[in-house]
């Protein structure tokens, strides 16, 4: 694949390794909106954007891409209030957006793995869930966008529980919301856990990204599956093939 880069912080730089690694090619990067403009023929070239920008920018990066007819692999979190408007465009247009909050793989069977256990668990209202996120400080959006993903799905099982609210670790919170703690702190990738507790005992899952290889990783198979596509994907969609 001949890879657009949108993007070049940290998970740029680590796609990068990983697309070169596995063989693909990085023909370019855009990492201002000047670079939009200014070299237009990067754009036309590549097979593929693989965009982790910012917040404020991934939406009109989107546009942008769809706009030249190419697909586009949307990692940055922080914009999915937008997520409506982008959706009908790409539609619209007879697009391609791969967009998930965490490329993760095992994070993504983690959430899956939650959201079978939040289908047992809904029977069973004595059990509370609970969710900490604990990512690195130069994170800027809070709640982690895998910590909204991963609420929401409980939310679909959970009849008992219909929003989720941020919060301080182990506050008490209204009886239909789920509680979300976010906790930043030096050098930490992110870890995400999952508590279901009741009065007796507690259910807890964790899940923990030593670096952000897997988050690269990810993002290339989601590019190569996006290939050929018209449509919304995300995760989901991936490890359906499954």
């Amino acid at each position: 694949m001949k890879i657009l880069l949108s993007g070049y912080g940290r998970m740029g730089k680590e796609v990068e390794k990983a697309a070169i690694a596995s063989g693909h090619q990085i023909i370019g990067v855009y990492d201002n909106d000047q670079d939009w403009d200014d070299k237009t023929e990067l754009l036309q070239e590549c097979d593929v954007v693989i965009d982790f920008s910012l917040p404020a920018e991934a939406p009109r990066n989107i546009i942008r891409t769809i706009d030249h007819h190419k697909p586009i692999v949307c990692g940055t979190t922080g914009w999915y209030d937008q997520l409506s408007f982008i959706g009908h465009y790409v539609e619209q247009k007879q697009g391609a957006l791969f967009y998930a909050p965490n490329f993760n793989l095992g994070v993504n069977i983690f959430m899956n793995i939650s959201e079978i256990l939040a289908g047992i668990l809904k029977d069973y209202p004595q059990y509370n869930p609970s969710i900490i996120e604990i990512h690195h400080t130069r994170k800027l959006d809070a709640p982690s966008g895998t910590a909204i993903a991963l609420a929401e799905k409980l939310i679909k099982n959970l009849p008992q529980k219909n929003e989720w609210t941020m919060c301080e670790e182990g506050k008490q919170v209204l009886p239909h919301q789920i509680p979300i703690t976010s906790i930043r702190e030096d050098d930490i990738t992110g870890i995400h856990t999952l508590e279901f507790r009741s009065k007796g005992d507690k259910i807890v899952l964790t899940h923990e990204a030593f670096d952000r290889s897997g988050f690269a990783t990810g993002a290339i198979l989601a590019a190569q599956w996006l290939l050929g596509r018209k449509g919304i994907f995300n995760m989901n969609d991936l490890l359906a093939k499954h």
